[in-house]
C-alpha cells in the first residue's frame, strides 16, 4: 500500500538494471528525449516511469481482451510480453505453433531476390 503525504498517496519505485537492460533503458531515454524535458536523474526517472506504467496498463488491457483474464497472473502475463522468468516460457515458446517456421520459410523463398521491404 502505498504511503500517504499530505492524504496523497505516495509510492517510491527502485530498480538497478545491468547489462543488455542498462543499455536498452539507456537507448529509449535518447530516443524519448527524456534529458531534453527534465533537469534531474530523480525527474528523469519519474518520467520513465510514467511512461513505463502507462505502457504497462496497455498492455495488461490488451492482455485482457485476448485472455479474457481480468487480472492476468505474473507469469502468464511476462511470457505473453515474451519475458522468461523461472521457467516460464518465453512468447515464441507459448505463442507460437510449429508451423510459423514453415510459414517464414515459405514467405522468404517467395520474396527472396525483391528489393521490397517486409
Amino acid at each position: 500500500m502505498a504511503k500517504n503525504v499530505a492524504g496523497i498517496p505516495i509510492r517510491r519505485v527502485s530498480a538497478e538494471f545491468s547489462g543488455d537492460e542498462a543499455v536498452d533503458l539507456e537507448i529509449i531515454e535518447v530516443s524519448l528525449g527524456l534529458s531534453r524535458v527534465t533537469r534531474s536523474k530523480s525527474e528523469r526517472d519519474t518520467k520513465l516511469m510514467q511512461i513505463a506504467l502507462a505502457a504497462l496498463r496497455k498492455a495488461v488491457e490488451q492482455y485482457r481482451l485476448e485472455s479474457g483474464e481480468r487480472y492476468p497472473e505474473f507469469s502468464e502475463f511476462a511470457a505473453w510480453l515474451g519475458i522468461k522468468t523461472d521457467g516460464a516460457p518465453t512468447m515464441d515458446e507459448h505463442h507460437h505453433s510449429s508451423s510459423d517456421g514453415a510459414e517464414l520459410q515459405n514467405h522468404v523463398a517467395k520474396t527472396e531476390g525483391q528489393d521490397a521491404v517486409v
